[in-house]
């Protein structure tokens, strides 16, 4: 999958949260589309995490004022990236 549409697609997602963010009051769920999107397009998109982090979390930190949607994007980007890395080390070795 070309990079550029994995992150079109976090920025879209990303812009969706936001009117979510500002409609509701389930944390949980937020916290858990957050950190699993962007864990999910990090193993389609694995050269990309902080791009991926930044499309998705951005919108939320500047128009929401949201810094911990940044930081839980950041994580999932992160543990995407570490499963892809795992996974691709395993076969090497």
């Amino acid at each position: 999958m070309t990079r550029w549409i994995v992150i079109a697609a976090a920025l879209a997602l990303g812009l969706l949260l936001v009117g979510y963010d500002r409609r509701t009051d389930d944390t949980g769920i937020e916290v858990g589309v957050l950190a699993l999107s962007a864990l999910i397009l990090t193993l389609l998109a694995p050269r990309v995490p902080i791009a991926i982090a930044l499309a998705i979390g951005l919108p939320m930190a500047v128009l929401n004022g949201s810094i911990p949607g940044l930081v839980v994007a950041a994580i999932g980007a992160a543990v995407g990236y570490a499963m892809r890395r795992g996974t691709q080390l395993s076969r090497a070795g």
